[in-house]
């Protein structure tokens, strides 16, 4: 008798459990974006120092495309955008870690997501922690080259004989480094950024610079008619270019579905073009999103293409 009163107790206790962690979860899932509409606040991670995405502008305040998305995102969720600049760690992982899914040691919680974070099908399988969303942008690496010495031979060719200016430690700069079986390598002038880089083109210290070609366009600000601004075929590189997009917590599933939806209501309506030009940078869309041939009206189409599109388990 007491084996069976036992084995009923402890069924009975395995169904309470069941329950509630089914309850527990359920209440997770659902209060992922009410809690956020509830509170009228979306907190949005964006980097601290990277223009023209995000940075201090002359008054002290955040500001940047990036800036920009999180308030038309926001907006469309009917709530309002508060910005968390954060600092930017060893590796991306440390950022996703720090601001999306965990938090850092010194405290401070994470935001409800973050923008500028790749969207990449191999990343997001080496970080199943996150929620990689919302492409809405492809950046690539360009040159711009002084205008009356672009067209001359090979676009690569002319930097075996004049300066080219690079932020160190980037693609660009490894690149540059070993092709033309290293004949470049000397006239490789590395800076902290890309700011100072184009500084000093704009200078004529250099012929020309390499880099992010929203990073660039934003540095050459007006002057960018003097310059030849382009990507160049890198022999030898798999990718010059990549998608940026959103990231959240995985299993916020609702937040994620949101964000998704206004993130393509801010692309199909204009406004995510306006914002990069007001930014002094050109839009290029994500790898993800099919351009369609133009109607017999002349309008063009856009499509988010579904086989592209990143699984979240």
């Amino acid at each position: 008798m007491r084996k069976l009163l036992k084995a009923a107790l402890l069924s009975m206790m395995a169904a309470v459990w069941m329950t509630s962690t089914s309850t527990l979860k359920a209440e997770e899932e659902r209060t992922a974006l009410q809690r956020i509409q509830e509170r009228g606040v979306l907190e949005v991670a964006v980097y601290a120092d990277f223009p023209p995405f995000s940075y201090r502008g002359e008054r002290g305040r955040i500001v940047g495309i990036d800036v920009d998305i999180a308030h038309a995102l926001a907006k469309r969720l009917g709530v309002v955008a508060a910005i968390r600049a954060v600092g930017a760690d060893e590796n991306m992982e440390d950022d996703l870690r720090n601001n999306v899914w965990k938090g850092h040691y010194l405290g401070g919680g994470v935001a409800d997501v973050m923008l500028h974070t790749p969207f990449d099908e191999a990343f997001a399988e080496e970080n199943d922690r996150v929620s990689f969303i919302a492409p809405y942008y492809r950046e690539q690496i360009v040159f711009a080259v002084v205008a009356d010495k672009a067209g001359r031979g090979s676009p690569l060719e002319i930097f075996t004989r004049e300066k080219i200016g690079v932020e160190l430690d980037t693609l660009a700069d490894f690149y540059l480094l070993t092709a033309y079986s290293g004949r470049i390598r000397d006239q490789v002038v590395h800076y902290r950024n890309m700011n100072e880089a184009v500084a000093a083109l704009k200078a004529g210290e250099l012929s020309g610079v390499a880099g992010p070609r929203s990073e660039i366009e934003f540095a050459l600000g007006e002057s960018k008619s003097g310059y030849a601004v382009g990507p160049i075929k890198m022999p030898g590189m798999r990718s010059s270019g990549w998608d940026l997009g959103a990231a959240v917590r995985q299993g916020n599933e609702q937040l994620a579905n949101a964000l998704d939806q206004a993130m393509i209501e801010v692309r199909e309506t204009g406004e995510l073009q306006k914002i990069f030009e007001k930014h002094g940078s050109s839009y290029q869309l994500p790898s993800r999103i099919v351009r369609l041939k133009p109607e017999s009206s002349g309008v063009i189409a856009y499509s988010d293409d579904a086989k592209l599109c990143l699984r979240r388990p």
